[in-house]
């Protein structure tokens, strides 16, 4: 089982009041964080960073020993641009602006509703700044190329599970 924890999401918003029973394409379960009016070439940060050393010392491994990964989903299709990179970064502060870190990058296969794909993180960030053993906090960045979004958004989590995102939705739900 991958993790399931709303705290390991760092772009977009879980609706709680909305199940996989009750959700719909104007009800759906997940927003994405959009992309609207950014230009080709501007760096997106993800709307949330996730501390990996809350207690200043002690470290935490966010995985228990098991690969993480950055797992993306596109949720309304991109227009306006032509290309979309996703990276999974580090930082030394939770906005993600002191000494960001590339961990590993990638660009969107298609910038349709539904696409999805994963970053591996690589295994040394599991314990936070304080520790020494690298920065305390980590997020994903947003690049569009070949023009301004017109419209796009994109939900990014941190798991340890390599599926098909697609499979939270019921059986007849379009993501939208």
């Amino acid at each position: 089982m991958g993790l399931q924890d709303s705290k390991l999401l760092v772009a977009g918003t879980i609706n709680p009041n909305v199940s996989a029973q009750t959700a719909s394409a104007s009800n759906p379960p997940i927003t994405g964080q959009d992309l609207t009016g950014v230009t080709a070439g501007t760096v997106t940060l993800s709307q949330y960073s996730i501390d990996l050393n809350p207690v200043a010392g002690t470290g935490i491994d966010i995985g228990e020993g098991a690969p993480l990964f950055l797992k993306w989903l596109i949720t309304t299709a991109f227009t306006g641009a032509t290309g979309l990179t996703i990276a999974v970064v580090t930082a030394d502060n939770s906005g993600l602006s002191t000494n960001l870190t590339t961990l590993n990058s990638q660009a969107a296969p298609a910038l349709t509703a539904g696409t999805f794909g994963y970053l591996p993180i690589p295994p040394q960030i599991a314990s936070g700044g304080a520790s020494g053993l690298g920065q305390e906090f980590i997020g994903a960045t947003f690049t569009p190329t070949g023009g301004t979004v017109t419209a796009g958004k994109i939900v990014a989590e941190i798991t340890n599970q390599v599926d098909d995102p697609k499979s939270f939705y019921k059986s007849g739900f379009t993501v939208a």
